[in-house]
């Protein structure tokens, strides 16, 4: 109420003096920002809130789908041809494509699609590996909207670094760390830290375990030290805060790379087809949730209309 009534009081016009028929230019932008908020408590918000400053600072690489594609993945290239810098791996059943559905910023994001199982996994998997190789110690974030709950039977992957080397002459990538989903007692959906490598899970604490948000924007943030000699670092914050900060492991095989996928991945859900979708991705020699958290004081709401 305070609020509405700061703008009605910048909002008043004195109709006795020529000069004070029109507003100011501040009281339209107020004008403008309670159309706004009036249009969405009529007809909804799909979108959560979206970044007003810009690419964050230090950033090598970034894509928001606002081509409308999902080409930013693949730069400098735009597709698999020649030195291209990503690349979209489906398996399965999988589908990844921009989409108007939901959006953190601008109109687009990815729309990544699985039926599971499927022979025997289905897996959308948006990779980034040309930084990685370029600089060892790097910060990654990206955006994600689940719209609905699902419970996995044995994995579901939402985020992961791999390491590809040669076993025997033949390129093999396999993942060290990855970002899974599981469901809580309680029904709610929270996010856990596997080290494939060595095969151990870290869980949140009991006592703070941060949910997954159902049908809202939430931001999942990354510290990785790609290394091979047991000086490696993981850290992960989910919007803000900081669930994990493992150090001096191993990030990578000693003779190869490392590369960033952004995934919908999994051997079985239920319900058996899950869409989620991710927005905003950024690759950084700097934090950038500081730039873009879900709580900074740089951002506006921003609603999307479904399509």
């Amino acid at each position: 109420m305070t609020v509405l009534r700061e703008r009605n009081h910048i909002f008043k016009i004195k109709t006795n003096c020529e000069h004070n028929r029109f507003l100011s230019l501040r009281g339209k932008v107020y004008l403008l920002a309670a159309l706004s908020l009036l249009v969405a408590a009529i007809f909804g918000c799909a979108g959560y809130t979206a970044k007003t400053n810009g690419v964050p600072p230090g950033a090598l690489w970034s894509a928001n789908m606002e081509t409308g594609d999902l080409s930013q993945w693949f730069y400098p290239m735009t597709g698999p041809v020649g030195n291209f810098g990503g690349d979209i791996e489906n398996s399965g059943n999988a589908t990844a494509v921009a989409s108007t559905d939901f959006a953190h910023s601008g109109r687009y994001s990815a729309k990544l699609t699985i039926t599971t199982p499927d022979t025997p996994t289905s897996g959308v998997r948006l990779f980034r590996w040309d930084e990685a190789q370029r600089y060892p110690q790097l910060y990654y974030s990206v955006w994600y909207y689940f719209p609905q709950s699902h419970s996995p039977s044995l994995f579901w992957n939402v985020l992961q670094w791999k390491s590809k080397h040669l076993v025997s002459v033949v390129a093999t990538s396999d993942p060290f760390f990855t970002l899974e989903v599981a469901p809580s007692p309680t029904g709610e959906m929270f996010c856990y830290l596997r080290d494939d490598h060595t095969n151990t899970t870290f869980q949140q604490p009991a006592q703070n375990v941060m949910p997954i948000p159902i049908g809202r924007w939430f931001n999942v943030e990354a510290f990785y030290q790609c290394d091979a000699s047991g000086a490696g670092r993981v850290a992960i914050w989910q919007d803000g805060t900081q669930l994990w900060d493992i150090q001096n492991v191993d990030t990578r095989y000693a003779d190869g790379d490392c590369a960033w996928s952004v995934n919908n991945y999994s051997s079985g859900l239920t319900p058996a087809t899950a869409t989620i979708y991710i927005d905003d991705a950024a690759i950084s020699t700097q934090r950038i949730s500081s730039h873009g958290s879900a709580h900074s004081s740089n951002q506006e709401s921003v609603c999307v209309s479904q399509q």
